[in-house]
């Protein structure tokens, strides 16, 4: 198995010639959890740590803490709510999205979305 990066997103490439998956999709699939990802994939998470680290440059669970963020702006500035957002995300609570949300942007959900509206 191998990820690389094939134009805006990252394409999960497998033994098998011409099988491939988009990262993201699976990721959002699997609600942003490793052992998930991992069963879905049919690998250990030991396997999927190394593949990962070397082909991306980050952890898994660095780079899905990034991915869902950017996902949950895009989803605000489409006019979704933030409970509609945590809730499409897997968080398990309105409360920790808003956490979440505002230790990677600076600003809480609802901020951002009214920001985005005046614009």
């Amino acid at each position: 198995m191998r990820i690389v990066r094939a134009e805006r997103t990252w394409r999960i490439l497998f033994v098998q010639p011409g099988k491939t998956a988009c990262l993201q999709r699976l990721v959002l699939k699997c609600g942003y959890r490793i052992g998930e990802v991992c069963a879905s994939l049919e690998c250990s998470e030991r396997y999927f740590y190394k593949v990962f680290l070397d082909d991306v440059g980050l952890p898994p669970k660095e780079w899905m803490r990034n991915e869902r963020m950017v996902v949950a702006r895009r989803m605000l500035a489409g006019g979704r709510s933030p409970g509609d957002v945590a809730l499409a995300l897997g968080f398990s609570a309105v409360g920790n999205f808003r956490r979440e949300f505002q230790a990677f942007h600076q600003v809480t959900p609802a901020c951002y979305q009214r920001e985005t509206w005046r614009r």
